[in-house]
């Protein structure tokens, strides 16, 4: 798979490690911003070897599109980038907290019909993409999204995290990932395992 060009959107813990992830595995990254000259994005952009750019900018140059802003903001920001994003891998990785559904799917394949959408990076906290490995073992991501050439582009955006995609299905499916997010809070929270807890699918 060649290099990709990323736009990140959203420069929050998530959007920051994982645009970290995607650069140092040699891909050319890019924070969509809505103020493209926050001094503190362009100082953390610089130390990970990324660039900032407005929001509709970075789609329209990037190959892929990651979503990481807060969950609520999805409604609007989906829309204003629609022209942008039609044949673009937008990976959704916000959770809409406290709605009815944890994903913008919809709101994507409402929208922007050409792009080619996946449910990703969000079942598990900020530090399994920073550190993918417990003990001898390497995570895994569970994500959903269509079968085809896009599918390759999505793993190889997962797997620069160290994480090994583990694909579910289609977006029909995305209503499980979000149901391992839920788990994922039970158990680093209400169990007490901690952020760092992750999961690994085993096949004989």
């Amino acid at each position: 798979m060649p290099t990709l060009s990323i736009a990140v959107i959203g420069s929050g813990v998530i959007g920051r490690t994982l645009a970290s992830c995607f650069s140092q595995a040699g891909h050319t990254v890019t924070f969509g911003a809505r103020n493209p000259s926050d001094a503190d994005l362009a100082e953390a952009a610089e130390q990970i070897g990324a660039t900032v750019g407005a929001v509709n900018a970075a789609i329209e140059a990037a190959d892929v599109v990651v979503w990481a802003i807060p969950g609520g903001a999805m409604p609007e920001a989906i829309p204003a980038a629609a022209a942008y994003l039609d044949g673009k891998v937008a990976i959704d990785a916000t959770n809409r907290v406290g709605e009815p559904r944890l994903h913008s799917l919809d709101l994507i394949a409402e929208h922007a019909p050409g792009a080619h959408a996946y449910r990703a990076f969000n079942s598990v906290g900020w530090e399994n993409f920073a550190d993918p490995h417990y003990g001898e073992v390497t995570g895994d991501l569970l994500y959903t999204g269509p079968d085809g050439p896009s599918r390759e582009i999505a793993e190889t955006v997962i797997g620069a995290t160290g994480l090994r995609p583990v694909r579910v299905g289609d977006n029909d499916k995305a209503t499980l990932v979000d149901n391992v997010a839920a788990l994922w809070f039970a158990l680093a929270f209400d169990q007490g395992m901690g952020r760092g807890v992750g999961f690994k699918v085993l096949t004989r």
